[in-house]
């Protein structure tokens, strides 16, 4: 064991001995960047303590020499690190330090420039960070590409770490921003453009707005981005407009515009939106104005993704209401239409008011009030399967806020039945169902149905309104009209007929035609000569005595007539001391 040991530290000590001798050597003639790797190989060597004090005393005196080199193998230690992990940041750093350890040492006063001058080209600093840098712009382009073909562009950061890259290490700085504005502009143009393809406008406009921030913020012009931009905006605006596809062109205006506004606040294209935008409102207002409600809201509807159109949109929908009240009403579940439609505007406290049936007779009444709060009521009395002919509002029934739907339907009884329904405040309710030949309504609304079925039968029958429904109230009774001499003739009839009064007196009252004499029985007096109209049935006939006085009396009514209509009646009744005359039992005398 002993001479092996001897034999190795015999060969540390040549080795120190040696190394100090070429030290010396090599300081006495100023090659002190050499000299400092031997005085450390020397001093690092403790085989045997030769000439410490002179190898320290020189490294002391070459101390900038020795930082210089500590630096140098520092920076050169941590580029090949980034090289080695692909860490572009790391080499940066390195390079950043390189440049303030150079301008250190390559001062004008600086005694040791020429050994850093010499140090640098022993390290292969500029060969070593040129392959470096070669190696990251690589990498970069390769994600370039790889960004391109996979079509994901969530990480850009290899422009920016281009542009970091020193310039001077591929020409001059002009020929490097050249070389990097061509790369740039076939990335971004090719990624604009296969977006836009897509039909990823919002995302290609926002990639855009923050592609153009990015080179701001790298102070590098990109005129080529807006060029792109509008050109692929404007094919696609007019290739909307061209297809009338005014949606698609309301959102990508309201997109360009929002992304323009700010990016490109002078383009032309956003006066071409502006004025396609503002032809379509115009388009649709005219649309309104031609009755063609549905076009101006898909107008209007389409133009609401570029602007506000929410107020254009309720005033019409509220004049095609106007227009059209059954659009108050709720679409049928079936899809089917309403069978039966009566609408009308300002009545019975409403802007716009609806009645309709539907397939299966469910009655609806829909209006509108002035602050356009829409109510729907509904009734389903009607049977399903009745054949309605005609839905009708009453004038004379209806009041108010409260109108009367008359809806006539077939019958197999009579005629027809005849079904009135009141709107109420909250309800439809049922007035009256009758089944007739025919029904009128009288002015005080009175309904006269004729040939009811049931009680009336071939008959006049007579409804009258009791609290909230029709109820029947009798019969008729049909008026004959006659000539006066004829009454007798019409036993348990109601005539009606004209005549003079002579005389009234005690409940009786003697009236002629100018031919024969009639007595009226009933509780009311009239004027002598006055004409009337009388009402009333034939009871009996009976006997009345003509005295000077009747005939005073005749004589009287004929002088004050001035006409000579009763001188035959006189002439009849000369000489007659009693005559047979109709009794008449008064209904009614006008």
């Amino acid at each position: 064991m002993t001479i092996p040991l001897l034999v190795h530290k015999g060969i540390g000590i040549s080795q120190k001995l040696n190394a100090v001798q070429t030290a010396e050597r090599l300081f006495h003639e100023k090659l002190y960047v050499e000299a400092v790797d031997w005085y450390q190989k020397a001093q690092n060597n403790r085989t045997i303590r030769y000439k410490e004090e002179l190898i320290s005393s020189r490294l002391e005196e070459l101390a900038p020499i020795t930082a210089m080199k500590r630096d140098l193998e520092s920076i050169v230690d941590q580029a090949s690190r980034a090289n080695r992990e692909q860490d572009f940041d790391l080499l940066m750093d390195a390079y950043a330090k390189l440049q303030q350890v150079r301008s250190q040492y390559l001062a004008p006063e600086e005694p040791y420039s020429d050994y850093y001058r010499q140090m640098s080209n022993n390290f292969s600093i500029s060969q070593n960070f040129t392959s470096y840098f070669k190696n990251f712009r690589t990498l970069f382009l390769e994600q370039l590409e790889q960004n391109l073909t996979s079509s994901n562009y969530t990480d850009e950061s290899f422009k920016r770490n281009l542009m970091r890259i020193p310039a001077h290490l591929f020409g001059t700085e002009q020929e490097w921003l050249k070389e990097l504005n061509a790369t740039f502009q076939k990335y971004d143009e090719t990624k604009l453009t296969r977006m836009a393809a897509q039909g990823l406008i919002e995302p290609m406009l926002d990639n855009a707005s923050s592609m153009l921030a990015e080179y701001k913020a790298i102070t590098l012009d990109a005129p080529w981005m807006m060029s792109k931009v509008d050109s692929l905006m404007e094919a696609l605006l007019k290739r909307d407009w061209d297809n009338s596809d005014y949606t698609a062109f309301a959102i990508h205006s309201r997109q360009y515009t929002s992304f323009a506004s700010s990016a490109h606040p002078e383009s032309r294209l956003l006066t071409y939106a502006k004025g396609k935008m503002d032809e379509l409102m115009r388009n649709a207002k005219k649309s309104v104005a031609n009755g063609n409600y549905q076009e101006a809201i898909d107008l209007y509807t389409a133009i609401g993704y570029y602007q506000d159109t929410k107020a254009e949109i309720s005033a019409t929908e509220l004049a095609w209401t106007m227009a059209e009240p059954v659009r108050l009403l709720p679409a049928l579940a079936d899809g089917s239409s309403y069978t039966h439609v009566v609408d009308g505007r300002d009545q019975f406290g409403s802007k716009a008011y609806v009645v309709a049936t539907d397939q299966n007779n469910q009655l609806y009444f829909g209006r509108m009030n002035a602050e356009e709060s829409i109510q729907i009521l509904t009734n389903q009395d009607l049977a399903s399967q009745d054949q309605i002919r005609t839905l009708t509002i009453d004038p004379i029934l209806s009041t108010g806020n409260n109108p009367v739907i008359v809806i006539e339907a077939a019958s197999e009884a009579r005629k027809a039945r005849y079904d009135a329904f009141e709107v109420r405040e909250d309800s439809i309710a049922l007035l009256y169902s009758i089944e007739a030949d025919s029904l009128t309504i009288q002015p005080d609304k009175t309904i006269y149905a004729i040939n009811l079925v049931g009680q009336g039968e071939g008959q006049t029958a007579i409804f009258v309104r009791a609290d909230d429904h029709y109820q029947f109230a009798g019969i008729k009774q049909e008026i004959l009209d006659i000539s006066a001499d004829m009454v007798s003739q019409y036993p348990d009839t109601l005539v009606r007929f004209t005549s003079t009064v002579i005389y009234s007196v005690s409940g009786e009252t003697l009236v002629t035609d100018g031919n024969s004499l009639i007595l009226l029985r009933g509780d009311f007096s009239l004027t002598s000569g006055a004409n009337v109209t009388v009402t009333g049935r034939f009871e009996q006939n009976a006997s009345l005595n003509v005295d000077e006085q009747l005939i005073e009396k005749i004589a009287e009514v004929l002088k004050e007539l001035a006409d000579g209509s009763m001188n035959e009646l006189l002439l009849r009744l000369s000489g007659i001391i009693q005559i047979i005359i109709p009794v008449i039992e008064v209904d009614t005398i006008q």
